[in-house]
């Protein structure tokens, strides 16, 4: 308790400090009146009696300088001295100070960037189950004909098919696609970002919903189309974090379908997605040729790339 009153009281002595200051130094010269005056009673002449009054009270600045540490906080009102100085040459040069904090700013703003990719992709951990166990899989190019990156990635479902039927290194394996598409939740009309995915794909990241549930085997028949799990984030915004929202329905390319769930924070994939449905397209309707869609993997324990 009497630190606390220590403190409380340094920082009361801020206030109206030039008053504490005057107030203190007529009782510093009163007490060098008395000493002096007791000086002259003693024989001394005026300027000895003045002289030896100063030196007993060790100097008058230096007095002043001790109580004003023991009254206030010397580092908060060297801080403040100094911001003080600071903003009067800066108000002085205000060029100067222009450039100064443009430079400051893009300082900051380089570094924050730095961070959210360093943060993003080095330091924070995932949202996924095993995360060193999922892969990508796509198409080898050929040689002489240069494909652009993007097209590499892309794959037929007949393809993935064969991957699916024939390989034995993946727990699990997925194609999905994605695009930007018109929703409308309640009364409102906007572009999010949807996915399509086939089953399995939510087995490969290992989430499961924090509301409600996965698509059944009926909903993810191609072409049923009648089921969305849709991103924590947007349940937030757009339901009020609704622990019902289970059944509610949305509106996504002017078709009235329901929400069956909530998939947890942090999932976005791919691309920041909103809602996810089950693929929409047909097996048969798709060659060969067509490479549509992206496909991801879940390696089995042991299996290296």
């Amino acid at each position: 308790m009497k630190a606390l009153r220590a403190g409380l009281s340094r920082l009361l002595g801020l206030i109206d400090r030039d008053l504490k200051d005057r107030e203190f130094a007529e009782e510093l010269a009163s007490h060098m009146e008395l000493h002096a005056e007791d000086n002259r009673r003693a024989g001394m002449t005026p300027e000895e009696a003045r002289r030896a009054a100063h030196i007993r009270l060790g100097g008058i600045e230096a007095t002043k300088e001790a109580m004003r540490d023991q009254r206030g906080v010397p580092a908060l009102e060297a801080f403040l001295q100094d911001l003080r100085y600071g903003l009067r040459m800066l108000g002085r040069n205000p060029g100067f100070a222009a450039l100064a904090v443009a430079i400051m700013a893009l300082g900051i703003g380089a570094n924050t960037a730095v961070f959210s990719v360093v943060n993003a992709v080095l330091l924070k951990p995932l949202a996924w189950r095993d995360p060193d166990r999922i892969v990508t899989l796509a198409n080898p190019s050929r040689k002489g004909h240069p494909v652009s990156r993007l097209e590499t990635k892309l794959v037929s479902i007949p393809n993935f098919n064969d991957w699916h039927g024939q390989s034995s290194s993946f727990e699990a394996m997925a194609y999905y696609n994605y695009a930007q598409g018109p929703v409308m939740s309640g009364a409102t009309a906007e572009y999010a970002q949807l996915a399509g995915v086939s089953p399995g794909f939510f087995h490969v990241f290992g989430v499961t919903p924090v509301v409600g549930r996965f698509f059944s085997a009926d909903e993810e028949k191609p072409g049923s189309n009648n089921a969305l799990l849709i991103s924590y984030a947007y349940w937030q915004s757009h339901f009020g974090g609704d622990p019902h929202v289970a059944g509610r329905t949305i509106r996504v390319y002017g078709k009235v379908t329901p929400i069956v769930g909530v998939l947890p924070p942090g999932f976005h994939f791919p691309d920041k997605t909103d809602i996810w449905g089950p693929h929409d397209e047909p097996v048969t309707a798709k060659s060969r040729g067509s490479q549509e869609d992206f496909v991801v993997g879940l390696l089995k324990p042991g299996v290296s790339l």
